[in-house]
């Protein structure tokens, strides 16, 4: 089985095609181009080498076996774009040595540790048994660090900041002598798995062959792919359909656009945008049609893609706005805004990053004056009924009417989840983006958040938040009162939070079953537990409210009694013929494992990773990838969006429903049109869940856990 990841390696280099980032293919061909394919001179070659001049960084060996070495140098390296071997390398990747020698590690540019695989430092032990630990701790540019081996055998070390990227390298002390460090790194997994075994190989060792357990689809795979599918849905959606109302919108706008984008640009100390064109969307529509309607331009010429020929069609369009279309997008913005900062040292020039950060959060901004502040056909937000933070659930810009009076559940948490997290992000001094000025200060930020959670608890009793959907909205709820909770504005709200956050509990504790099953949920019975089991684990992060034991029953239903082994995924509901699997419920399960595994510390990693490369990949959830991600030797490979079906192909964003048969052993899709609310729910789910969840992006989703600034 190919591994769908080998692209990966090359980290945030490949986030270059819209705001939030994304590369794609400049034609319609199902293999990257030639403009794709080529690789920059890197930034940095070792001088000495025993392997072929043609070996790139990171897959390179100095010495050997018959030509052990009295002094090493490795560079830590950050390269313009992976050769070969990873964008993070240290280089040469092996080296051969006498013991009592020795060895410095120059760091050459970014950030980088040298770390032994020891379980001093958290790690699998894959050095010498009687070696003591080594660790640099996290350098910077210019920095270097010693170590003499004086013990025989092979040394296994990495990057801890670039670990889930494959930086890793081996040390060979007199002859590898067998050891930990020169068997097969089944207990690593994923990338540096992939990459040590790679190295083992290069030097020769015995013993390292892998069982093949190395190259599997795992946790890595699926959780890269989450985070590249994430990053898909959400720059398509905001930078490219055009399906929303979109910014510039008047004359005022344009003005403000003209001035606000030149400054982003020398702030971010960049030339000019990542896309040619772009539709920025303040405001998303509900659902659209992800066909393209002309031949699509993935290359403009200077590597951008250009968004005026990936619209979509409008007239397939919804052309109404609901609160979670808004919600959802915007609080993916936030998430990238955050995480782009913690990772300036990671992340090449070329990505803009500070541009796109600032860029997304200005959307958010302009998406809620639009929504909550003004817009409306009464100068009043376009969501709002009159001067009430009370939410409509659908407003036809083009008409300026109302189109769906009705305040519902799911809109309003959706809303206070997004709220919340931008008020993180605004009192936290906006992570350091503050070059233009924010469009709606910190502290209005705050009273709409705060307005918005009590106007939530006014209108909805828990029995109120069931009978307007089902329990599975008792789910996302709880998730929003726990964002909201550990940001309230005061004691009183928080303890009133605490308050809702246990009433909501004790409703769903009601229809909770003996067997963690919950009642009256969704159609989906494995979405119904995955949003409330993460609902309560969110919830109980507030102080005064603590359910994880309900939530470990909830969640235990979901991986034990609704996991399909045969089908490799989860079923609808205990003696389905079918699994219907919608983007929402896709979302809601991946909340839950992601809960499960980050919270309370379950393993499920294996069983998540068969579920998402059968549902998202196999089962086409995913309707197509970009080249970034893109491996056509993997085991279910999809379509590049020139080829994804249609006159001029679709793009690369989740469909709203697919269905397996379990008598058939087939998946078929049965809705592909976007529903943007959903697409965008699972897209904030999936990032949470991603190796940016993991090594990169801090807190995994739970609330409170990435409010601080990176220093």
């Amino acid at each position: 089985m190919g591994n769908r990841r080998r692209f990966l390696t090359v980290g945030g280099a490949s986030l270059l095609g819209a705001f939030a980032g994304c590369s794609a293919p400049s034609d319609s061909q199902d293999t990257p181009t030639a403009t794709e394919t080529d690789e920059p001179t890197a930034t940095e070659t070792p001088s000495s080498t025993a392997t072929p001049e043609s070996a790139p960084p990171g897959a390179d060996m100095l010495g050997g076996p018959e030509s052990l070495q009295s002094s090493a140098s490795v560079n830590a390296l950050t390269l313009e774009s992976d050769q070969g071997a990873g964008q993070f390398v240290f280089s040469p990747a092996v080296v051969w040595v006498q013991s009592g020698t020795t060895v410095t590690w120059n760091v050459k540019q970014g950030s980088h540790s040298i770390t032994a695989y020891h379980p001093d430092n958290g790690a699998p032990l894959r050095v010498p048994e009687a070696a003591s630990a080594f660790d640099s701790g996290v350098l910077s540019s210019g920095q270097t660090f010693e170590h003499t081996f004086e013990t025989p055998g092979v040394y296994n070390y990495y990057c801890t900041p670039h670990r889930s990227f494959g930086m890793v390298g081996l040390v060979i002390v007199d002859g590898p002598r067998g050891g930990p460090g020169t068997t097969a790194p089944s207990e690593v997994g994923g990338t540096p798995a992939e990459h040590l075994t790679r190295l083992l190989e290069l030097a020769g060792v015995k013993g390292a062959g892998g069982g093949g357990s190395a190259n599997a689809y795992g946790w890595q795979a699926a959780t890269w792919d989450s985070y590249w599918y994430s990053l898909y849905n959400m720059s398509t959606n905001i930078s490219l359909s055009g399906n929303g109302v979109l910014f510039p919108h008047n004359e005022q706008q344009q003005e403000a656009f003209d001035k606000r984008v030149p400054a982003m640009l020398k702030h971010a100390d960049v030339s000019k945008p990542p896309v040619v064109k772009p539709n920025l969307n303040m405001a998303p529509f509900t659902k659209g049609d992800p066909h393209f309607t002309q031949k699509p331009v993935f290359d403009a010429g200077d590597g951008r893609p250009d968004a005026s020929t990936l619209a979509w069609d409008m007239s397939a369009s919804s052309k109404v706005v609901s609160p979670s279309s808004v919600a959802w997008t915007h609080l993916k913005g936030v998430t990238w805004a955050k995480n782009f900062q913690a990772h300036f040292d990671v992340l090449p020039r070329s990505l803009a990053a500070k541009f796109r950060a600032q860029m997304l959060t200005t959307l958010a901004q302009i998406g809620i004056k639009a929504t909550l502040v003004a817009g409306g056909p009464e100068g009043n937000g376009a969501l709002t009924k009159g001067d009430s933070m009370e939410l409509v659930s659908g407003f036809a810009p083009g008409k300026g009417t109302v189109v769906d009076a009705t305040a519902r559940p799911n809109h309003h948490s959706a809303m206070l989840w997004f709220l919340s997290d931008l008020r993180s992000l605004a009192e936290n001094g906006w992570f350091g983006y503050v070059n233009p000025e924010p469009l709606i200060p910190a502290k209005k930020i705050g009273m709409l958040t705060d307005g918005m959670a009590k106007t939530t608890m006014n209108l909805f009793s828990p029995s109120d938040v069931v009978s307007a959907g089902s329990t599975r909205d008792l789910g996302q709820m709880l998730g929003a009162i726990g964002w909201y909770g550990t940001h309230a504005g005061s004691d009183s709200l928080r303890s009133r939070a605490a308050e809702y956050a246990n009433a909501l509990a004790a409703e769903v504790d009601a229809n909770v079953e003996s067997n963690g099953r919950v009642a009256d949920g969704a159609s989906n019975q494995a979405a119904t537990q995955g949003a409330v089991g993460q609902g309560l684990l969110w919830a109980s992060q507030v102080d005064g409210v603590d359910h994880a034991g309900l939530a470990e029953d909830v969640l235990a239903y979901l991986v034990e009694d609704l996991w399909d082994e045969e089908a490799g995924t989860y079923a609808s509901g205990t003696g389905d013929s079918t699994y219907r699997i919608t983007s929402r419920d896709a979302g809601d399960i991946t909340g839950g494992i992601n809960a499960l595994e980050a919270v309370v510390g379950r393993d499920v990693k294996a069983q998540y990773a068969r579920f998402f490369n059968q549902t998202f990949n196999r089962g086409r959830l995913q309707r197509a990838e970009r080249p970034p991600s893109r491996d056509g030797s993997a085991e279910y490979t999809l379509p590049l969006p020139p080829k994804a079906g249609g006159e001029f192909g679709q793009a690369a964003v989740y469909n709203d429903a697919v269905e397996y048969d379990t008598g058939a052993g087939e998946w078929s899709t049965v809705d592909d049109t976007f529903t943007t609310a959903w697409g965008l729910y699972t897209a904030n789910q999936d990032i949470w869940i991603s190796q940016w969840g993991g090594d990169f992006f801090q807190g995994r989703g739970v609330p409170g856990e990435s409010d601080t600034p990176p220093k």
